[in-house]
């Protein structure tokens, strides 16, 4: 017994004394895990393999599944409370339990377990389902596992705003790469494919745009547009994704008023309710999606793209996602347009419901549908919504209403709407025309609408959806408080006042200043597209409308387009490009130039009188 007793002391005492040294080569190992299982699934998805060479590498991630399970171990052995050690990491003990009963299933009964299921849910090829998942499974536990690593960036004095739009970039640099691959394309005969348009799609997925250069149905191959779907996955959690970015990683050195930035964005009073945010938007909007997919399932028509089980769930996924993301890509040739769903009014309406929840914004949506809220104010009637939920409601609800009844007018005789549809089935084609002024989907050719109707989508593209939201534009906020800004001066009020609440100067200004900044850009963008696309402009194969209409929807992260899109030279794709960035990132940027530290003086000049109109 004083021997063990004495065995338990030594290795006690040993793994003590090498405890800094075994956490500090397990983070290293962990970053060069990271990479290689990414730079390992690039290489299988990017280029064309043997069967043997796809068996081998499909072995090398076992490996790294091994890897985590280790990892995973020695942090637990150098836990010093189990308990708060298993609760705080329950989400990589139930994945690893997962995997520890599949690979207990091969090893020992020499059977895979998520083979059976994929084969039971009725797969024609439960194999490749099986390594898609499994790779997904590697790509969170890699997540999990690199997102603890303190890179303690703050003492390199990095700018959160700056390193979070260089990784943006980087994200979009990162699938414009794969989409190069031999395997992500499948170039048509007679067609050609540069770096310019992979930079393009890839920056349209992952701003949200929608703006396509090529058919995605006939140009992409099945891995191309699962990278698409990835890219509108990330691209659509950006602008929380900041103020989330901040919070988890306040490691980095955040000053008090990068605090108040965070919670400016995010819609919070303070800085720690912030913090827990990302969980519940991941969480929420993947719960949207699939419910989204789940319905698309049941209701897509029969068409020769969707006759097989696995091409209708990819396909269900793949809309749903694109649609709450606001991105308007689509698989179909045509688009919405196509003739398989274009009227198909439960399809529309789906899809019409994921737009306006993702326009809506992530921290409304988390409010009207927070339990503890909805039971107060049942108990407390008085209680109302958080203000920004109730501008997010409001104006995106009035904005809707607003563009459908315009549109039933303007469009009731021109022929856009077809004869046999009934009153209800106009509303709901004329709903999801409208409620794409964020999106991009739509079920007729935007080019033939009424040019009253065009008219009335630039305004409505520009003011865009909510805050925290994954549509683009000014957004309905800003929208809201110039609309009551000019109000409270036509009534020749002092202050400006919304649902009985005083609105701040400093907020005015920065609405005002919101659309100044955009105003300005669009003026630019506009600007050089007219030099670029000045050839095409001079012979009438563009018109100035349709390059405005191009540039609105860019900018605006729409994604609607008059037809021209793939008329526009390497230039405009360009230009278009940075638009799309700017757009998606600019009122961000801006929020941090106004956030710069200030020399504070404690004097105020004389009040200027100066003649305005």
């Amino acid at each position: 017994m004083t021997f063990v007793r004495n065995l338990k002391e030594r290795v006690k005492l040993f793994l003590y004394n090498n405890k800094n040294i075994a956490l500090r080569s397990l983070r290293f190992f962990s970053v060069f895990t990271g990479i290689f299982a990414l730079g390992l699934m690039v290489y299988y998805y990017g280029f064309p393999h043997s069967n043997k060479e796809a068996m081998k590498l499909v072995s090398y991630f076992k490996v790294l599944f091994g890897y985590y399970i280790i990892s995973y171990l020695i942090r637990l052995l150098y836990s010093l409370d189990l308990k708060s050690f298993i609760k705080s990491s329950w989400h990589e003990l139930v994945l690893l339990l997962l995997l520890s009963v599949d690979a207990v299933g091969y090893y020992v009964f020499n059977q895979n377990i998520l083979i059976i299921v994929f084969k039971n849910l009725g797969s024609d090829d439960p194999e490749s389902w099986y390594i898609t998942f499994m790779q997904i499974y590697l790509l969170i536990l890699a997540y999990f596992e690199v997102g603890k690593i303190n890179l303690n960036l703050g003492r390199w004095h990095i700018n959160p705003a700056v390193l979070f739009i260089l990784i943006f970039a980087g994200i979009i640099l990162a699938g414009a790469g794969m989409l190069m691959l031999p395997e992500m394309i499948n170039i048509p005969a007679g067609s050609d494919w540069s770096f310019i348009d992979a930079l393009f799609t890839s920056a349209s997925a992952t701003c949200v745009t929608g703006l396509m250069v090529v058919e995605t149905s006939e140009f992409f191959t099945f891995d191309g547009q699962l990278v698409l779907m990835f890219l509108i996955k990330i691209g659509g959690l950006n602008i929380v994704a900041f103020g989330i970015f901040m919070a988890v990683f306040s490691r980095f050195g955040i000053r008090v008023k990068q605090h108040d930035i965070i919670e400016d964005i995010v819609n919070k009073s303070n800085y720690q309710s912030a913090k827990g945010l990302f969980a519940k938007i991941f969480v929420i909007s993947t719960l949207i999606e699939i419910v989204g997919a789940f319905c698309l399932y049941f209701t897509l028509p029969e068409s020769p793209e969707i006759a097989e089980m696995s091409d209708r769930i990819f396909y269900s996924f793949f809309h749903s996602i694109s649609a709450f993301n606001n991105a308007g890509i689509s698989l179909y040739e045509g688009g919405i347009t196509h003739e398989a769903v274009a009227n198909s009014y439960p399809v529309l309406s789906i899809m019409g419901v994921l737009i306006f929840l993702g326009a809506l914004g992530f921290v409304t949506i988390i409010d009207v549908i927070n339990i503890k809220e909805l039971r107060e104010r049942i108990v407390k009637p008085w209680k109302k919504l958080d203000i920004g939920s109730r501008v997010g409601l409001v104006s995106n609800t009035h904005l809707l209403l607003f563009g459908i009844v315009g549109f039933m007018i303007l469009e009731w005789s021109t022929g856009i709407f077809l004869p046999e549809e009934n009153f209800l089935e106009r509303i709901i084609t004329a709903g999801f025309q409208i409620v794409n002024r964020t999106a991009g989907f739509a079920s007729v050719d935007t080019a033939s609408l009424a040019m009253p109707v065009i008219i009335l989508m630039l305004v409505l593209m520009f003011i865009g959806g909510s805050s925290s939201s994954t549509a683009g534009g000014i957004k309905t906020s800003t929208f809201t408080l110039l609309f009551v800004s000019v109000y409270t001066t036509i009534r020749g009020k002092k202050n400006a006042e919304l649902y009985k609440k005083n609105i701040p100067n400093d907020l005015l200004i920065k609405a005002y200043a919101v659309l100044l900044f955009t105003l300005v850009n669009l003026f630019i963008w506009i600007f050089l597209l007219t030099i670029t696309e000045s050839e095409s402009l001079a012979n009438g194969d563009i018109g100035i409308l349709q390059l405005v209409f191009e540039e609105f929807s860019a900018f605006s992260t729409v994604g609607l387009s008059m037809g021209v899109t793939g008329s526009i030279s390497d230039a405009g794709l360009m230009i278009l490009t940075i638009s799309m960035f700017t757009g998606r990132l600019g009122t961000l940027m801006l929020i941090m130039a106004l956030s710069k530290k200030v020399k504070s003086n404690k004097y105020k000049y004389p009040d200027a009188h100066i003649m305005i109109g």
